[in-house]
């Protein structure tokens, strides 16, 4: 791809406009390399809390950290507690809000309380994901998660009851989501002796083609182009994650992934999508339009670092 027939096409103008604030941010700041403190990337993030999709969700913000109608954090799919707040951390929201805040310390406290015996990578991969992009990853407990997480890929080689104790490619995929947004210098040699570990299993085998273990036959998800996702995972998906490790070259099946990403570009340079999830949550994140800025801004970065 010609990153510089991009930038002097219509597609930036496109991702750029301001009806989509979240999307501008991480078009701004992934695409274009902007900082975080450049006047136009701190206007854009101002401009998300008081847009949609995030005032929608946060109209149904019941108090004390919850979402209304739970029966858990966990609980109803894709309502509560647990999936607004990985939503909120894609849409770049502001953990500062008083109301994103309180969910973060339910879920902090929450989680260290359960004390459970079985980690599963797709959930502690998403919890340490957002709570380090919303601004709440300081505590304590948060090192607790971390550690686990690290532990299941480690020792526990990212097998999981679900996937019939084989090694899952979606809890891969997912940690290294959780991981990539943990400052550098903060993760350790264990976070980063989990990485390699993800990497290895995600580069084992054919990426693009979707044949690591499982206990029953490939999800459809896998080869198309959704957003969002919650503990799932797909091509997509699992390019980004390693996209912002720095990893998508690492191996040989990552970089055919990308370049057949890069043949589902439609003529005039943008990607569609689907949202498989969007009649369960409070909000749509763009309306079922094609084609679709969250799908070809996501394309776009992967494909500009996998110089494909």
């Amino acid at each position: 791809m010609d990153w510089i027939q991009v930038l002097y096409s219509d597609i930036i103008p496109w991702l750029m406009e301001c009806s989509d604030p979240s999307v501008r941010y991480w078009t701004l700041t992934r695409l274009l390399d902007r900082a975080e403190d450049e006047d136009e990337v701190v206007e854009a993030r101002q401009a998300i809390m008081g847009s949609n999709p995030v005032v929608e969700i946060l109209s149904h913000y019941a108090g004390d950290g919850r979402w209304e109608g739970e029966r858990s954090y966990y609980t109803p799919k894709y309502k509560s507690t647990h999936w607004q707040l990985l939503l909120l951390a894609e849409l770049a929201a502001d953990g500062e809000d008083g109301r994103i805040a309180a969910a973060c310390q339910r879920m902090i406290e929450a989680v260290h309380r359960e004390k459970r015996d079985t980690i599963w990578p797709c959930f502690h991969g998403n919890l340490i994901g957002y709570l380090h992009a919303l601004g709440h990853a300081g505590d304590e407990r948060v090192r607790e998660f971390e550690a686990e997480l690290a532990r299941a890929g480690t020792a526990g080689k990212w097998c999981c009851d679900i996937n019939g104790d084989l090694p899952c490619a979606w809890g891969a995929a997912r940690a290294l989501w959780g991981f990539g947004r943990m400052p550098v210098d903060g993760r350790g040699d264990a976070v980063e002796e989990a990485i390699e570990s993800a990497v290895r299993l995600l580069g084992r085998f054919k990426l693009r083609e979707g044949n690591y273990p499982s206990s029953g036959s490939r999800h459809k998800l896998w080869d198309r182009l959704n957003f969002p996702l919650f503990y799932q995972a797909d091509v997509l998906f699992t390019l980004r994650s390693l996209t912002d490790l720095g990893c998508v070259d690492r191996k040989p099946t990552f970089r055919k992934a990308a370049e057949w990403l890069e043949s589902r570009r439609r003529d005039d340079g943008r990607w569609d999508g689907v949202s498989p999830y969007g009649g369960r949550m409070w909000t749509q994140l763009e309306s079922r339009r094609r084609p679709s800025k969250w799908i070809t801004w996501q394309a776009l970065y992967v494909i500009r670092t996998a110089s494909v």
